[in-house]
C-alpha cells in the first residue's frame, strides 16, 4: 500500500502530481521517463528499501528529475531521515522552483522537526503558488497551532475541511487541532466523522489525543 504522509502527507501530495510520460523520440529521454515511471509505479507494491535502492541508482544517472528528488525525499521522511529528506526536497525546488508541491513537501518536513518558522515559510509559499492540497492546508493549521495563532489555525482548518471532509486522515488531523485548542465538542465531531469516512486505527488515534503517540508517528505507521 502507499503510505499516508504526514504531517501530513507528502506521500499524498506526490500522488496528486501527474507523472510525466515519455513523448520524446530521443532514446536517452525515453530512458529518463521510462525508468522513473517503472520505479514510481512499483512504489507501494514492493518494499520501501527496494524502491529506495532503485531510486538511488536512477538519481545517479538523472539527478535533474525533480519528481524523483521529491520521491527520494518522501522515502527519507518515511525512515525519519529528515536531513536527507530536506536535501532532496531542496533539490526538487532548485530544479523546478514553480512547483507548489515541492515547497509543501519541504515545509512538511520542517513541521515534523518543529522548525516552525521554516515550515510556515515553505508551506505558505506552496499556498501562494496555488497549492490547493487539503494536506497543505492542514499542515498550515498545525503550524499556527504551534505558533499559538488561533485565528489563522482555524482559518486553514476550515479550508482543509472544506475540500477534505471525505478524508479520514484530514478529519482526524483536524480533530487533533481542535483538541489542542480545547474545542472538545468540535474535536469529537471530527473524530466521529473520521471514523465514518474510514479511519481504522481508532485506539491508536486516541493515544495521539492523549499525548501518548506523536501525530506523525500515527500516520507513518499506517
Amino acid at each position: 500500500m502507499k503510505y499516508s504522509f504526514l504531517l501530513f502527507i507528502v506521500f499524498s501530495a506526490l500522488c496528486s502530481c501527474k507523472n510525466k510520460t515519455a513523448v520524446a523520440t530521443d532514446p536517452q529521454q525515453n530512458r529518463y521517463y521510462r525508468l522513473y515511471n517503472e520505479i514510481y509505479n512499483q512504489w507501494g507494491k514492493e518494499s520501501a528499501d527496494s524502491t529506495q535502492q532503485k531510486l538511488d541508482v536512477y538519481l545517479q544517472e538523472f539527478p535533474e528529475n525533480a519528481d524523483a528528488q521529491m520521491l527520494a525525499g518522501n522515502l527519507a521522511y518515511w525512515h525519519a531521515d529528515y536531513e536527507k529528506a530536506i536535501a532532496h526536497n531542496r533539490a526538487a525546488i532548485a530544479l523546478q522552483p514553480g512547483q507548489a508541491v515541492y515547497y509543501s513537501a519541504l515545509g512538511t518536513v520542517y513541521n515534523v522537526q518543529d522548525k516552525i518558522d521554516s515550515a510556515e515559510k515553505y508551506l505558505l509559499k506552496a499556498v501562494a503558488l496555488k497549492d490547493s492540497s487539503l494536506y497543505t492546508f492542514l499542515n498550515v493549521s498545525i503550524v499556527y497551532l504551534k505558533k499559538d495563532d488561533k485565528e489563522k489555525s482555524f482559518a486553514f482548518a476550515d479550508s482543509a475541511y472544506a475540500i477534505g471532509s471525505f478524508s479520514p486522515d484530514v478529519c482526524s488531523g483536524l480533530s487533533f487541532v481542535y483538541d489542542r485548542w480545547n474545542e472538545e465538542t468540535r474535536s469529537r465531531q471530527l473524530f466521529e466523522h473520521a471514523i465514518a469516512v474510514g479511519l481504522k486505527d481508532t485506539s491508536a488515534f486516541k493515544d495521539v489525543l492523549a499525548g501518548k503517540l506523536k501525530l506523525e508517528d500515527f500516520y507513518r505507521k499506517k
